[in-house]
């Protein structure tokens, strides 16, 4: 990304000099999965042996030596949900502290790339007159990598919770903790981990009703324009804000038309004269938040906030249970209030000795909530009260030989449902005396081998191998070859209870209509594979489903033969909300039984 905005930045001046350019740099660090060469991690070894409680005393001194932070700002005390850093197992330790050291060198390494692009402007001679906002984050520190952290992110998102000793197997399973950071795990740190790094804020990102889970540093850089070089400014800011700000810094009009389009006015407001100025008046004066039922709203210096009883990492059947539309009420959450003109941290709730400034804020909320279309509450997850995600219906999908890098949110929705995959294929038989393989490759493969599937041919047998989130791989491979000349293959997978999260079921293999193989699949994958590997037909790109040499390096990277196409055709999904309910508890509550 560096190196390509370095390039359209040199692009642009080279051919229009004078003319102003626009880059909106935003990466995907220090997002999960927390990826880097070793050599960044390497250089943080054992900097956080002394543990997530520690560390965020450690933070807290450092940011009042700087000033970054009031001198009477209070630092929050750690929440039940983390476990203190002296209770952890020894061993655990050298986990955690990995976790961090990894995490840590793939923020700098993320800095460095930014500081390659605004060294690339200086150098440009460009510096002086131009405007950099840097937002660090988008939210709070994620504490979705579980109690434990996690060697694949998309198990907690998937509402499976493993325990330590699971986590610490599958680790080992993956080479141990030197690969973690690698290519081969999909890793996420503990969350105390992310409670620390939003010190000296409770909580942190899903948590919208505590400053841990909504405030991030900004860094403002406009040499020709402020003078204040290294000073710091206080005044409430929002996200909606940045777009005002630069518009009056370029002497733009906001626009009210987009190729014929009208445009929805702007939400936020230019904090432009705080540039000048650092006790100009705060002109955002009131904002709500809202993330999963956590909740809240500002108002000249006051916060109310809500957060149900419900741990940001929790996504298992007996927590959902509580909060289905008929068993939680919103108004029985405690409300919370702060004075952030006084206590910049949320340390002290003062709601019970200000009840009306409480039942002001509560109206204000549910007056913006209305007005901004944030209820009902809970309801992008509302699919697993059994409430109908948007669908067109379709059950039927084709492709094409070179569909590639299909976004895993697009793919045919096969979870939680019975499904076949059908292809016509032209073989065209060995050749070379029969030292050249026929058809060979991959059919269609989705995600990886940390979750997906991949129908293919090695061997010149038909194989479907099924990735649960790199727990498990189930294989299946047809007794017969492929004829030479067309023919049209199948997988099946016939869902033994349609509609219940992660069902089990059967696989089966078909050459011209006739069964070559069968399987049984314990546990499916209920919403998702992954959140960034996408679909392909006739190759695996990225890191493949299968981790085997034979897979991954032997078979050729496209398909040897001809597809002429693939086809996913859908049963139903449908199931009533009670039974839906019913089914996903009985589940779970058999798997903590066995």
């Amino acid at each position: 990304m560096a190196d390509h905005s370095i390039s359209w930045i040199r692009d642009q001046k080279a051919q229009a000099p004078d003319k102003p350019f626009f880059l909106y740099f935003s990466t995907g660090a220090t997002h999960a999965p927390h990826q880097v060469p070793k050599e960044w991690s390497d250089k943080y070894k054992g900097k956080f042996d002394q543990g997530w409680d520690k560390l965020r005393e450690e933070t807290f001194a450092r940011q009042k030596q700087r000033g970054v932070i009031p001198a009477n700002a209070k630092l929050t005390p750690r929440d039940h949900a983390f476990p203190a850093w002296d209770s952890v197992p020894q061993e655990e330790k050298k986990v955690y502290a990995r976790q961090m050291e990894v995490y840590a060198g793939y923020q700098e390494n993320t800095d460095h790339a930014v500081g390659r692009v605004v060294q690339a402007i200086e150098e440009m001679r460009l510096a002086d007159n131009t405007l950099v906002i840097y937002i660090f984050g988008d939210n709070g520190a994620s504490m979705e990598g579980t109690e434990n952290g996690t060697f694949n992110e998309i198990i907690t998102l998937n509402g499976i919770p493993l325990t330590t000793e699971q986590q610490l197997k599958a680790i080992k399973a993956y080479g141990g903790l030197e690969k973690w950071g690698g290519p081969d795990m999909d890793p996420h740190y503990a969350a105390a981990w992310a409670w620390a790094g939003n010190t000296p804020f409770q909580w942190g990102k899903q948590v919208a009703s505590h400053l841990g889970g909504i405030r991030n540093p900004m860094v403002i850089s406009w040499p020709k324009r402020i003078k204040n070089k290294g000073g710091l400014r206080s005044q409430f800011t929002h996200c909606t804000d940045i777009a005002p700000t630069i518009l009056e810094a370029a002497r733009l009009p906001e626009p009210r038309e987009v190729n014929g389009v009208a445009q929805m006015p702007m939400h936020g407001v230019s904090f432009l004269s705080t540039f000048d100025d650092a006790n100009s008046p705060s002109r955002h004066t009131q904002q709500y938040f809202e993330i999963l039922g956590n909740r809240a709203i500002y108002k000249d210096g006051w916060i109310a906030c809500w957060r149900p009883d419900r741990i940001p990492w929790k996504l298992d059947p007996p927590t959902l249970a509580r909060f289905a539309p008929d068993k939680w009420n919103p108004d029985n959450d405690k409300c919370e209030l702060y004075n952030l003109d006084e206590d910049f941290s949320q340390a002290d709730d003062i709601g019970e000795k200000y009840p009306d400034k409480v039942r002001e804020l509560t109206a204000l909320f549910w007056a913006e909530a209305e007005k901004y279309q944030v209820t009902p509450l809970f309801g992008e997850i509302a699919f697993l009260w059994g409430f109908p995600k948007y669908s067109t219906g379709q059950t039927k999908f084709t492709y094409y030989s070179g569909t590639e890098n299909i976004s895993p949110g697009m793919i045919p929705p096969i979870y939680n449902r019975s499904y076949g995959i059908s292809a016509d294929l032209d073989n065209p038989g060995r050749s070379g005396l029969g030292l050249r393989p026929g058809v060979a490759g991959v059919i269609v493969a989705e995600g990886s081998f940390l979750g997906g599937f991949s129908l293919y041919v090695e061997d010149g047998r038909l194989k479907h191998t099924y990735s649960f989130l790199g727990l498990k791989l189930d294989t299946i491979t047809s007794r017969d070859q492929l004829p030479k000349g067309k023919v049209n293959v199948r997988y099946e997978f016939t869902a033994d209870k349609p509609g219940e999260f992660a069902t089990s079921g059967t696989s089966r293999l078909f050459i011209n209509g006739k069964q070559e193989a069968e399987g049984k699949i314990e546990h499916t994958v209920s919403l998702r594979f992954t959140a960034y590997a996408g679909m392909d037909i006739g190759t695996d790109n990225g890191l493949p489903v299968v981790p085997k040499l034979g897979y991954a390096k032997l078979l050729p990277k496209y398909f040897s033969g001809t597809i002429e196409k693939v086809e996913f055709d859908l049963g139903p999904a449908k199931i009533s909300a009670e039974d839906l309910e019913r089914i996903y508890l009985e589940r779970f509550a058999n798997a903590v039984r066995n």
